[in-house]
């Protein structure tokens, strides 16, 4: 059996800062939706799939511990990195570049305190 991302959720304390920072890391709209308290700022797939989100809830608390989600950077890391710390972000480690192919990679923490990666696949790199 394989596997992969199938959703991911984000915690956040300050949903408005949140949902911003992660607009403008991407240079995109979030889709809002609220289900009772629970807040999301879905991320959509460039065929509009709901992909996972940015979300406020009593259940869920932020960190820099734990599972670490890698989210696209293609075409350009460079991009995105560059719009980490100006969006309230600080990046944790510098972009590297993988063995065998496997493209680049950076992490960082977001403006609620949690740690999250950026990759970018080679073959997809900006020129």
């Amino acid at each position: 059996m394989h596997t992969k991302i199938n959703w991911f959720e984000i915690p956040s304390n300050d949903f408005a800062r949140a949902t911003s920072f992660y607009e403008t890391l991407f240079d995109t709209r979030l889709t809002i939706d609220q289900s009772g308290p629970i807040k999301m700022g879905i991320f959509m797939t460039a065929t509009d799939d709901a992909c996972g989100c940015v979300l406020q809830s009593e259940h869920y608390q932020p960190s820099s511990e734990g599972p670490v989600i890698y989210l696209d950077a293609t075409p350009s890391i460079d991009q995105v990195l560059a719009r980490i710390e100006p969006a309230g972000g600080k990046i944790v480690m510098e972009k590297m570049q993988l063995p065998d192919n496997l493209g680049f990679i950076s992490h960082f923490i977001d403006t609620e305190g949690n740690r999250l990666a950026l990759h970018q696949w080679p073959e997809k790199a900006a020129a």
